[in-house]
């Protein structure tokens, strides 16, 4: 069995982009992994991560991240359901995908969608605080919160999405197919100003 190739986050992420996911590339192999050695960092870019995981995944390889703080691992659980990415010394999991009222994936862009499913402010995960924490592992350039599927905000679920907005940072998180009841129930609390409604 070869010997993984290992990087630092660093290296990879001072090349620019094509140099970095073309190096992958080559690397990435069906059955290979490549080790991606992080000095704690505590956030990972959603670029980076989405061209990571799209090499991976075309490759039918695997990258391991090592020494990632324990919300940037809850990040990569949260965004990588088909397990491509695997991280040594794994702390305090995040709920599996079935068991959580959210589903998350990453454009190539890096643009975060967090798709809210039916029953959402019932679901006993939304009061566990790693229920939005992990976004406070990634850089995030822009997020959207899709509202589709949500008939109703409770207390919880507004809670919810203004910690994502306050985890992405202030401006790049938007809330899209509102329905009216919701938008009503956001702009009589006053939060339309702090949660931007598309």
């Amino acid at each position: 069995m070869a010997e993984a190739s290992t990087f630092q986050l660093s290296e990879l992420l001072a090349n620019d982009a094509q140099t970095c996911f073309s190096r992958l590339s080559q690397l990435l192999k069906p059955q290979t992994t490549v080790v991606v050695t992080c000095q704690a960092d505590d956030r990972l870019p959603t670029t980076f991560i989405a061209q990571a995981l799209a090499v991976a995944t075309a490759s039918q390889g695997y990258l391991r991240f090592d020494g990632l703080s324990s919300l940037a691992q809850a990040a990569i659980a949260v965004i990588d359901p088909d397990r491509r990415f695997a991280v040594t010394g794994a702390t305090r999991a995040i709920a599996p995908v079935g068991d959580r009222p959210f589903q998350v994936s990453i454009a190539a862009d890096g643009h975060v969608n967090i798709l809210l499913l039916k029953g959402i402010g019932q679901h006993p995960h939304m009061s566990d605080t790693m229920s939005h924490e992990w976004v406070r592992g990634l850089t995030v350039l822009a997020a959207s919160i899709d509202l589709s599927q949500v008939d109703h905000l409770n207390s919880l679920l507004v809670a919810w999405m203004l910690q994502i907005n306050q985890g992405v940072g202030q401006g790049r998180c938007r809330l899209i197919n509102v329905g009216r009841q919701a938008v009503a129930q956001l702009t009589q609390l006053r939060l339309n100003h702090l949660l931007n409604i598309v």
